[in-house]
């Protein structure tokens, strides 16, 4: 067994997890700000995001809902709704190797910005993950 109790025939390793931030508001944002919309997640272990998605839970009475996923300060992707989304509408977008790789204890952000939509509609941000293999692990 190693010290963090998982190990390379560990069947969870390469299989994809998904984790969803707290369900928040499409309300109104002012174009030049950035606001914390929905809590943080914290890498347990090293990882890879390979896509994010937003998904709107309710039909919206028009404008338009902009959010951003971030790994620290840098920006992992922009996912945006426009017009009037309908009741179950999903945005999805991938992320870079390269930007997406994760080590324990890195913080991912959901940031909202450039909002006008309607305040009445909300979303899920979820993000799909594949823990990475480490030689500390055994």
């Amino acid at each position: 067994m190693s010290r963090t109790g998982r190990t390379y025939s560990d069947p969870s390793y390469g299989s994809r997890k998904e984790w969803s931030f707290q369900r928040v508001s499409m309300g109104t944002r002012a174009a030049d700000t950035m606001v914390l919309a929905a809590g943080v997640f914290t890498a347990v272990s090293p990882m890879l995001i390979k896509r994010w998605k937003i998904v709107c839970d309710a039909t919206t009475n028009g404008g338009t809902s902009t959010w951003v996923l971030k790994k620290g300060t840098l920006a992992l992707g922009t996912l945006s709704f426009v017009t009037n989304p309908t009741a179950g509408t999903v945005v999805a977008g991938t992320c870079d190797a390269t930007y997406g790789t994760c080590a324990a204890g890195t913080v991912i952000y959901l940031y909202s910005s450039l909002s006008t939509a309607d305040p009445a509609g909300f979303i899920t941000a979820m993000i799909e993950y594949e823990e990475i293999f480490d030689v500390s692990d055994n």
